[in-house]
């Protein structure tokens, strides 16, 4: 799981409390309690999406925008699993030539570990699509389609928004432009409806995702396809803006981040800004792999293990949320909020005096969300969201 605390002591007995963004477990975080039962209750589909699927998903593909000097898009297999080492349990080296067959072979094991070694050959852009559905999205049984695209990244470097001595303490850490190894929990999901036009989009930011509403938040796109922007250094998705553009971010949403995304709430003293600065569009090749593929559902490392906590490399990219978030309906509803929205604001308060904030967050704001989808849906103005 991308993004979290770092904590680490730098000579002279100085205690520095540092933002890193890249997970803390000791093991992966496809052990996070849940998984297991989600994925029991919900197993990953092993056919390819239909030709049909297939041709929705190259219909709505986003346009993807890089800031100057990024060193872009690659592909999962061709320029990153085709170099390297899969490493088993025991520590011995199972194999210097990795295929997909062989990593899919063993994608049940949290202990194996994938490092990267790059060997500077070039690079192939691939993002992945896939078609999910799902008819709890409103009360009612109309069943609404996922698209999903991963965009993938050889390394996620650290936000580039941090100060100056942030900066200076992370970089005797590590490298801030390879924090660690792999980055394909960047994801943006388009949401259709029965008629198969654009509802929302969803896009993954570093733990977190962000739920936007068309004729709310964004407009859609006359060609159907979304334009997103890539952070600098940290790789995060956020909707697209042709100027330099300052984005608050947070690794997780605990009471205090959380209250401060949203704007009820002062900066926590350890947080950085993401920067998006798009100079150019990406050119990809759009691939497609059955969901249950290791890309996706791969429990071991796949990146190399580092010395700090938090520059691991992440499993598979299913394993980008809590799993009581994973139901589609629970993740669109988890990032449906909206910065200085009063009602927002009010229900996160109510929420925050439960044990239980993210479950009470998505009750509360469950009805509202659902009202606001259906007015999205109907064309109705900006005016008239809650």
């Amino acid at each position: 799981m991308k993004g979290a605390s770092a904590y680490f002591a730098v000579a002279g007995g100085l205690i520095i409390t540092l933002l890193a963004w890249s997970a803390s477990t000791a093991q992966t975080f496809s052990q996070y309690p849940g998984f297991t039962e989600y994925f029991a209750a919900n197993p990953p589909r092993e056919a390819l999406p239909t030709a049909q699927e297939q041709a929705l998903l190259k219909r709505h593909q986003p346009r993807i925008y890089l800031p100057a000097h990024h060193p872009g898009l690659i592909s999962f297999y061709d320029d990153y699993i085709a170099q390297g080492e899969l490493i088993g349990p025991d520590g011995k080296v199972l194999s210097s030539s990795v295929t997909p067959s062989l990593l899919n072979a063993h994608k049940e094991d949290p202990r194996v570990v994938f490092e990267h070694q790059p060997n500077g050959r070039g690079q192939t852009p691939v993002v992945f699509g896939r078609v999910d559905y799902s008819d709890r999205i409103l009360e009612t049984s109309q069943r609404f389609t996922l698209l999903t695209y991963h965009a993938v990244f050889r390394v996620s470097g650290i936000v580039a928004g941090v100060a100056w001595w942030q900066a200076l303490a992370l970089s005797i850490a590590g490298d801030l432009e390879d924090w660690h190894q792999l980055d394909h929990y960047t994801a943006a999901t388009l949401v259709l409806d029965e008629a198969q036009q654009p509802v929302m989009l969803m896009l993954q930011q570093h733990n977190c995702t962000r739920t936007y509403l068309y004729g709310e938040a964004l407009s859609r796109p006359e060609d159907g396809r979304p334009p997103v922007d890539v952070a600098i250094r940290s790789n995060e998705l956020y909707p697209h803006e042709s100027r330099r553009v300052r984005r608050r971010a947070v690794s997780f949403l605990d009471p205090k981040s959380f209250r401060y995304m949203i704007g009820a709430g002062k900066k926590p003293l350890m947080t950085a800004d993401d920067i998006t600065h798009p100079q150019h569009e990406a050119a990809y090749e759009l691939r497609f792999l059955a969901p249950s593929d290791a890309f996706y559902t791969f429990k071991g490392t796949l990146g190399k293990r580092r010395w700090l906590p938090g520059r691991d490399g992440p499993p598979g990219a299913d394993y980008n949320t809590l799993p009581s978030l994973k139901p589609p309906h629970r993740q669109l509803v988890a990032g449906y909020w909206r910065a200085g929205h009063r009602g927002d604001m009010t229900r996160l308060d109510e929420a925050l005096a439960t044990s239980d904030y993210i479950g009470a967050f998505l009750q509360v704001q469950m009805p509202i969300f659902r009202g606001n989808v259906r007015r999205a849906m109907h064309g109705h103005g900006t005016g008239a969201f809650r």
